[in-house]
């Protein structure tokens, strides 16, 4: 096992003196993160903890404390050395918008490695755990009692504090162990590179309000009149949680939007015939009913753009689909990598959409296009 010194950075002191440290790291140092956070009933993520490792050494920056973080993240953001998260998603989501919020222009590192990712991409695994990749890799046994932590808690427990630690102690080890099943000039690497850049852009994107009604699961099967007040709903809906830093599915639930959008009319007693959540009714079934009522009343948009899964929706895209599939699955085989990167259901319904629109679907630029190549839509669509 690795060596460890811990160092808690708890005031500003301490966090100038560890910047300066950051400062020092040469584009041939890796930088080792990971994050604590909150989200359970806010629509923002609260910071709890930043989790940092170099060189064995690891710094816990308690972002609960009183301290000025916004040293840390103009000198985090300008990092030249290569940046190792474990399933990074969350964790970019939360450190761009601090950094968002700080004003910075720059507001991830430049080199990033999500080694969860980098797994799939060299068709190790996909999905896989970090206390499991460590075990299969580095033959290392994390201990696993404070998954569910509560990190909002201070002063924080010797086990929090070591658990916090080992989350990011072995990312080093554990990528360069991995890459030994990365061949010279290995075209899986640089696919994995070219993900990579669109998943920090990603990460740092925040959707407009009147647009989220694209996503929202089964929206496809709508009719015109029942999506535009889907629409309203969801704008109504995004509106009211950022305003009051309120989770979505604290207001309304995902799985009510589409039932809710199908009903004429509806009162407080009504909505959980929609699946609205009993504690969601409480606490805003009423100003839920007025936007419901006004939403039915606005003028249909009959070129309202369809949602994203509209195509997954219609029965005479079930064999177009089918086939991308087939296709997808045979590419990724033969590519070595894990099918899932490439077959998934938002890569097939972003196909059929941007299809659909005259756009180019993701699955033919960058490095997709490099690893799939050409698609053949008369197979696709053919009888």
């Amino acid at each position: 096992m690795c060596s460890n010194n811990i160092h808690l950075i708890d005031s500003d002191s301490k966090l100038k003196e560890f910047c300066e440290t950051l400062t020092q790291c040469t584009e041939n140092d890796f930088v080792s993160v990971d994050t604590e956070f909150t989200r359970v009933k806010s629509f923002f993520p609260g910071l709890n903890l930043i989790q940092i490792c170099i060189k064995n050494d690891t710094y816990l920056i308690d972002t609960m404390a009183s301290i000025n973080t916004d040293v840390f993240f103009k000198t985090f953001t300008s990092l030249k050395s290569t940046v190792l998260f474990y399933s990074a998603r969350e964790d970019l989501e939360i450190l761009s918008y601090k950094a968002r919020l700080c004003g910075l222009n720059s507001l991830l590192p430049q080199r990033i490695v999500d080694i969860q990712l980098l797994l799939s991409f060299l068709n190790l695994s996909f999905s896989q755990g970090l206390q499991s990749a460590i075990s299969d890799y580095l033959k290392i046994e994390l201990p696993k009692d404070q998954t569910l932590s509560d990190w909002e808690r201070r002063p924080l427990t010797k086990a929090q504090i070591e658990y916090a630690s080992n989350d990011v102690l072995y990312l080093e080890a554990l990528y360069h162990k991995i890459m030994k099943h990365c061949e010279n000039e290995d075209k899986r690497y640089r696919w994995f590179e070219m993900a990579m850049e669109d998943f920090k852009n990603e990460s740092s994107y925040m959707p407009k309000a009147d647009e989220t009604y694209k996503s929202v699961s089964g929206a496809g099967a709508l009719n015109p009149k029942a999506l535009n007040v889907l629409k309203e709903l969801c704008t109504y809906r995004y509106n009211y949680a950022i305003e009051h830093d309120e989770a979505l599915n604290r207001v309304i639930t995902g799985k009510a939007l589409c039932p809710l959008s199908r009903m004429n009319s509806v009162n407080e007693k009504s909505l959980i015939k929609a699946n609205m959540k009993f504690g969601a009714i409480r606490a805003h079934g009423k100003m839920i009913v007025e936007w419901h009522a006004k939403a039915r009343k606005v003028q249909p948009d009959e070129k309202l753009a369809l949602p994203f899964d509209y195509f997954a929706c219609s029965r005479d895209y079930e064999k177009p689909y089918k086939r991308l599939r087939h296709i997808l699955r045979t590419v990724a085989k033969e590519q070595g990598i894990c099918e899932q990167i490439i077959c998934n259901k938002q890569n097939c319904n972003d196909y059929f959409y941007k299809l659909h629109y005259n756009e180019t679907p993701e699955l033919l630029k960058g490095w997709y296009k490099e690893c799939i190549g050409e698609i053949d839509n008369e197979a696709l669509f053919a009888e």
